[in-house]
């Protein structure tokens, strides 16, 4: 029996277009996993109203109504057939905290959401929905604003030997074993672990030595394997130079036609720095493939059996 990795999912649209393949996506992976399925949208009364409705109705009650329309047109027209919407609601709320608590209610083990629209300068990368519910929830959180390919044939991870980033590579496995598909069978996926050593240390007076880190990397892929017997992988580790950790490993999926890109977060952190991790955040923000932020209550405290 394949291993599962979503037995219910929170989708999150902002019922603009860009939320069509948010919806489609979330869908679906509900279609794949038999998960049930739960769609949002939280509406912002203090914002204007719906840009594709013409002549909207402003007052309260009008534009619920008018949200709750264009949520049942979305979703109709979105989510394959044969999945099964349990709820479908228009919350009056803070989108984040809609959302969340959403979430929450429904016992998601997995959000979905598109980077959304930022509001402030000050929103820090992803928007301010999408920054503010990955650091808040408990549930992974998939972000795109594409499409999901399924069967899944090729996934990308970061692997920089941290803890954050072995709690990520874990979860591509999952997901591999759960939703990939390739030649060698059903159950197959590549995963390819990249490690992006910074140019500057290749370019100094004492040159980075890639076979040095090489075998540590390898280490960490037999010891997640170990925890991840599913068969059929074919895992693959990469060593790439750049300026930019983000943008190396956008480039990288992109010209390698990932399927997904799977990081951790960092969740709370001090300061208020970017609680997502910058590197993470910025590939969320501009990847052009889904992208899988796992939260540190998964990373640090695995399930003793994976798929149970």
């Amino acid at each position: 029996m394949r291993p599962t990795v979503a037995r219910s999912i929170l989708v999150a649209t902002d019922l603009g277009p860009t939320s069509d393949a948010v919806l489609g996506a979330a869908g679906a992976l509900a279609a794949a996993q038999g998960a049930a399925l739960h769609v949002v949208h939280a509406l912002d009364l203090t914002g204007t109203p719906y840009a594709g409705a013409a002549g909207g109705d402003r007052t309260f009650p009008g534009r619920v109504a008018q949200a709750e329309r264009m949520l049942a047109e979305q979703v109709a027209r979105t989510v394959p057939a044969g999945v099964e919407v349990g709820t479908r609601e228009v919350v009056i709320y803070e989108p984040h905290k809609a959302i969340r608590d959403r979430a929450a209610a429904a016992a998601a083990d997995l959000v979905v959401l598109g980077p959304h629209r930022r509001r402030r300068l000050a929103d820090a990368f992803l928007g301010s929905t999408a920054h503010r519910l990955i650091r808040s929830t408990e549930a992974p959180c998939l972000v795109g604003r594409a499409e999901l390919a399924l069967p899944l044939r090729r996934i990308v991870v970061p692997l920089d030997l941290s803890e954050l980033a072995r709690g990520a590579l874990d979860a591509a496995l999952s997901w591999g074993g759960a939703l990939g598909g390739g030649e060698a069978g059903p159950s197959a996926a590549r995963v390819d672990v990249v490690h992006v050593v910074p140019r500057y240390l290749e370019d100094g007076d004492s040159p980075f030595d890639r076979s040095a880190i090489g075998p540590e990397l390898r280490r960490e892929v037999e010891e997640a394997m170990r925890r991840h017997p599913e068969p059929g992988w074919e895992v693959r580790v990469e060593l790439v130079s750049g300026d930019s950790p983000a943008e190396e490993i956008v480039s990288y999926a992109g010209r390698e036609g990932a399927d997904l890109l799977v990081l951790a977060t960092h969740g709370h952190g001090a300061a208020q720095r970017a609680l997502v991790g910058s590197v993470a955040s910025a590939v969320a923000r501009t990847a052009t493939v889904p992208v899988l932020l796992v939260p540190p209550s998964l990373w640090r405290n695995p399930p003793a059996e994976h798929g149970a």
